[in-house]
């Protein structure tokens, strides 16, 4: 077996990457998305990866050794609130509301402050769990994991009958200080399992065992809720990929990095995967190139993403809102705004305004044919001339520029612009495009980040076609197209890492104490090595690396703290985390920040094990010879908003690009499934890896002095 595969689904397109491991080529293939049936989009999408090594789709997994999958399940049953599970939680007595009561910030939660300002328009999200699917049971243990009242099995059972009575499917069980010992969880488990066999039941021990019963609730209610649709989703899948001739167990990607198997996943760990597949892969790029400091951003066909690595290291967001519930499940941070390909353009009393909402895969823009009737980016972007009708997705979809123009009169040329076309779609650039610039400085200057210090990697569908203007509109001199930009997600998934991590909150007086200190840390790497062991991983191929949540006291954020690999342990736990504490507290918030005397705390521990996947990255073969001059495949009109006018552009084929290509602007480069847009000034050269690196036009370098920033900030500073 040779190859790997990876498959990460869209709102809007289904991306495939295949590497070839005994020669280093990589395929990537796009499928429309199929919302009825996602498995039916997957299939199509690997299947045009195999034809591309000129196999057919039994031949390219018969000889498969690795596929690895980001879903969108979970995330369409959160976001949509369908499919999901009916779910019943239990809960000690006297805590029963406090799932309802969400901390009293439910109704603004997640949201931007241009939402909360309008107050009467919030209110909470979607019960999970009404009130009457909510049992207390009589039981208490304390902070300390000593039981004070012990649980009665027959309370127990009346409230199980009780609840399949109403219809649950899927049980929740949360009780206090469950973290600290989950006897009583685990009781409740077997009797829910001895009562109802098929049932789904999620303990907030194994799913968040940390401190904060809100946030461990909502985390474990939130598995439950999705779970069940993931389960079948995946029994389906595996079921037809096996048809095809699939031998090896799927692997799932997770949200916070890294993928495991269908066994070891939490289903709340896949929410939002995606995305968090396009950060690992610039990771490992930006390493390969030694860039420490990258920008990601990625334009699908529904959103905007932007992520930051520094110092070569993503950040974490150990607690993250989704549709206003607040998750305890470790995910890389990553900020999204309504703004993508797909996303439509309309006119609100005289102004133009783009998106949140999407055209997706059905009916698609405009452009597409396939019923849209509301103009989108992508319709914009077709009739500037940045995208060639004919060549759209390998020549699969033949752009209807007719249908683009009625749309983009109709709805944004008569109404904002006088009936001017190209204005009203030059008009949506601009406005998207600023929206984007505005998500990038969010994510740098807010955070303390010069964003002229980093580059800017550009992916996804639309990534490529925009780069260039939200780039400038951010202050950003210098991009980033990868090779496989339009399908790079995937590419992630393909070349991600096996982790597993594992955590615990601890109390003040164990997080000064060094003995008990060490032996929780014993304990996490004990089970995380366990748990890859337990996948067929050999203890020889994993690396133990320990961390930490930590704050000052009387503070309310906190900042992770890497410790390093567990066989690198100095001579005092506690002397070297707070010491890595105040370190990367100064880099983040300057000198004066803490509160004088102020003493740091330790909040949470953990251990991430990883297994590396062994792909090496950007080794990818079959490249073409280089020549002196690259040639052009072609001139057409383009509209640039530089020169206000449209400009006969010279356009080129990706796939002939070689290292050392020079490339000058305006020119547009045709790559499978997008176009990179090169405007006029800019220059764009062909690295060793064949990733194009633009230059625009008066880019200033970052000044030497713009100060150092950790990987990790504070929590909920970007939120």
């Amino acid at each position: 077996m040779q190859y790997v595969v990876g498959v990460d689904i869209g709102g809007t397109f289904t991306d495939v990457s295949v590497i070839d491991r005994h020669t280093g080529r990589e395929v990537i293939a796009k499928s429309p998305t199929t919302p009825l049936d996602l498995i039916e989009g997957l299939l199509d999408g690997v299947q045009r990866a195999a034809a591309q090594f000129q196999l057919s789709l039994p031949e390219l997994l018969a000889a498969t050794e690795r596929f690895s999958h980001a879903t969108t399940q979970t995330t369409n049953v959160m976001f949509t609130w369908q499919d999901g599970a009916v779910v019943g939680l239990l809960t000690t007595r006297g805590f029963g509301d406090e799932l309802l009561i969400m901390r009293a910030r439910g109704r603004v939660a997640g949201l931007g402050l241009a939402e909360r300002r309008h107050l009467r328009l919030t209110d909470k999200p979607e019960q999970i769990v009404p009130r009457d699917r909510i049992i207390e049971l009589a039981e208490r243990v304390d902070r300390s994991g000593k039981v004070l009242e012990d649980l009665r099995e027959e309370e127990v059972e009346r409230a199980v009958e009780q609840l399949i009575a109403s219809g649950v499917t899927s049980f929740a069980v949360a009780l206090l200080w469950s973290h600290q010992n989950p006897a009583h969880e685990k009781q409740v488990h077997e009797v829910i399992r001895r009562i109802v066999p098929g049932a789904h039941v999620s303990l907030s021990s194994d799913i968040a065992p940390v401190t904060g019963e809100y946030e461990r609730t909502s985390t474990t209610v939130v598995n439950a809720f999705v779970a069940p649709t993931l389960e079948r989703y995946l029994a389906r899948l595996d079921e037809r990929l096996r048809s095809h001739g699939l031998r090896v167990p799927i692997l799932i990607f997770q949200a916070g990095g890294g993928v495991n198997d269908v066994p070891s996943v939490l289903p709340v760990s896949t929410i939002e995967s995606g995305p968090a597949a396009g950060m690992v892969a610039v990771q490992k790029l930006a390493e390969r190139i030694e860039r420490p400091r990258v920008i990601a951003t990625d334009v699908g066909g529904t959103t905007f993403k932007v992520g930051l690595i520094v110092d070569g290291r993503w950040s974490m967001a150990p607690e993250t809102v989704i549709n206003q519930y607040t998750l305890l499940s470790p995910m890389i941070d990553v900020v999204s705004i309504g703004a993508g390909g797909g996303s439509i353009a309309w006119a609100d009393a005289g102004r133009l305004r783009i998106g949140p909402v999407s055209a997706g895969a059905a009916p698609g823009p405009a452009c597409y044919g396939w019923g849209g009737t509301r103009p989108t980016v992508t319709d914009a972007d077709a009739l500037l001339g940045y995208l060639n009708p004919a060549r759209f997705l390998d020549g699969r979809i033949q752009l209807r520029l007719d249908l683009a123009t009625e749309a983009m009169r109709e709805h944004v040329a008569d109404p904002l612009f006088g009936g001017d076309v190209t204005a009203a779609a030059a008009g949506v650039r601009q406005v998207v495009d600023s929206q984007m610039g505005d998500l990038i400085r969010k994510a740098t200057l807010e955070r303390g980040f010069d964003p002229r210090s980093f580059l800017l990697a550009a992916y996804g569908g639309a990534g490529p076609v925009h780069a260039a203007s939200y780039a400038r509109s951010a202050g950003v001199g210098q991009i980033m197209v990868p090779l496989s930009a339009t399908a790079f997600s995937a590419y992630g998934v393909v070349i991600s890492d096996t982790v597993r991590s594992v955590q615990r909150s601890i109390s003040p007086e164990l997080g000064r104490d060094e003995t008990s200190l060490a032996a929780s840390y014993e304990e996490l790497c004990s089970q995380a090595l366990a748990a890859l062991n337990a996948q067929g991983v050999a203890t020889g191929d994993i690396t133990l690396n320990r961390w930490a949540d930590m704050r000052y006291e009387r503070q309310l954020h906190d900042v992770r703290v890497h410790l390093g690999r567990a066989d690198d342990a100095g001579p005092s736990l506690v002397g070297d985390l707070s010491q890595a504490f105040a370190d990367r507290y100064e880099l983040l918030f300057g000198k004066t920040a803490r509160l004088k005397d102020a003493k740091p705390r330790i909040l949470r521990i953990g251990v991430d094990a990883t297994a590396p996947s062994g792909i090496s990255v950007g080794g990818v073969g079959a490249r073409p010879a280089a020549s002196e001059i690259p040639a052009e495949t072609g001139v057409r009109s383009v509209y640039w908003p530089e020169n206000s006018g449209w400009l006969e552009t010279a356009i080129y084929d990706g796939e002939t690009l070689a290292d050392g290509h020079v490339l000058a602007g305006p020119a547009i480069v045709e790559q499978p499934g997008t176009s990179v847009v090169i405007p006029p000034g800019a220059d764009a050269r062909v690295d060793a890896l064949r990733n194009l690196i633009i230059t625009l036009e008066g880019a200033t370098p970052a000044p030497e002095a713009e100060r150092a920033n950790a990987d990790v900030i504070a929590v909920g500073s970007m939120k």
